[in-house]
């Protein structure tokens, strides 16, 4: 999963990246509006954590101009603000949800899994450059499609169910075994795993020696 962290202080945005990294999320920092909005034009976020402190901008403008580049992206917002009227005006201009400076970091993680628990865009996965779309069984890279078999995606799906945990062969040819029997032949699946690494990239999927694969 992609976070938008848009945060100008580095010590607040390094302790929040690190902390979330440890929960298996992607985090890129941003420090101003300017850099964000190029950002989010060329690349897919699952959610922006929005500090609405920042320079140069008000951040009703802000708030406004996110939904304009996308609309359905969750937002939460952190701030130093805690009135009944602030809180109102966050929600008219479309946040999801806030956390009042200085708050916990377990507090930060849970709003989150609820925020993206109810999300509507549950069939895609993002990884990097890299986007499922589970209904439709296809793969893009940079937003263009990269064509893959079905059971290529399957695999490749199975991995990005699995981000940065080892993944055994066995375990892999169980899970995506189909009635035809496409693992009959257990050499078939490096066959698989060649293929994908080709059509995104080779340092993609790591090979762990006698036991199985990886994705970084």
């Amino acid at each position: 999963m992609n976070i938008l962290l848009v945060e100008d202080n580095k010590t607040i945005a390094e302790n929040i990246k690190k902390y979330l990294e440890l929960e298996k999320y992607s985090v890129f920092i941003v420090e101003n509006w300017l850099y964000a909005q190029q950002v989010i034009k060329h690349q897919k976020f699952d959610l922006i954590l929005l500090d609405i402190m920042l320079p140069w901008l008000d951040w009703i403008s802000l708030c406004k101009q996110i939904r304009k580049l996308e609309n359905n992206i969750p937002i939460i917002m952190t701030t130093a603000k805690w009135q009944i009227e602030d809180k109102l005006d966050w929600f008219d201009c479309g946040a999801d949800d806030y956390l009042v400076k200085p708050f916990d970091l377990q507090e930060l993680s849970a709003r989150i899994k609820a925020i993206i628990k109810r999300s509507p865009d549950k069939d895609f996965i993002q990884y990097k450059d890299i986007r499922l779309d589970k209904d439709q069984k296809k793969v893009f890279k940079k937003n263009k499609e990269i064509k893959f078999t079905i059971k290529e995606f399957m695999i490749l799906e199975l991995f990005f169910d699995n981000i940065w945990r080892s993944i055994s062969r066995t375990n892999i040819i169980e899970e995506i075994r189909w009635n035809e029997h496409i693992f009959e032949e257990d050499s078939k699946l490096d066959v698989y795993i060649s293929n994908i690494r080709k059509k995104l990239w080779k340092n993609l999927i790591e090979t762990i020696k006698w036991y199985g694969y990886q994705i970084w």
